[in-house]
């Protein structure tokens, strides 16, 4: 499996889609990354499905129904969820590191949580609730509550 490879074909298939916003470069690698640091912690399957209509937000579903969207940065400063889109049930933050194309798992919050929190525009236009990344909760909490 390559994941460069599968990431270019997701940015493919997105890219005239007008809800499509590359805010940086490799921005399906990076999503990925997170994916699969989340599915080897989690021993859930990375959804390789290549999906035109997306994913609705949601990355995984836990054995016990619970959805979780991964987030990744580059600079994984926040836990952020762009304004007015539909809220998964858990969201874990991700920090990618170039050199070595994968990413590592930084903490995690409940969607009703995030929902709740401070917004901002953090210079892409684009208004996110955010969380500080000293915020979020432990990641090995995150396998008791989704039984994983």
């Amino acid at each position: 499996m390559n994941l460069r490879e599968i990431a270019q074909r997701r940015h493919d298939i997105h890219k005239s889609h007008a809800s499509s916003r590359p805010l940086s470069k490799d921005y399906e690698l990076v999503g990925l990354s997170g994916e699969v640091a989340f599915a080897e912690f989690s021993g859930l399957e990375v959804d390789w499905e290549e999906r035109p209509s997306g994913d609705k937000g949601i990355d995984f579903t836990t054995p016990n129904g619970k959805t979780i969207d991964v987030k990744t940065a580059r600079k994984a400063y926040n836990l952020i969820h762009e304004e007015n889109k539909p809220f998964a049930d858990i969201y874990v933050l991700a920090q990618y590191i170039d050199n070595k194309e994968e990413s590592i798992l930084v903490g995690w919050e409940y969607g009703h949580v995030l929902k709740k929190a401070p917004r901002k525009d953090f210079g892409y236009g684009v208004i996110n609730h955010y969380i500080n990344k000293n915020k979020l909760n432990s990641m090995q909490d995150l396998k008791e509550i989704c039984d994983i």
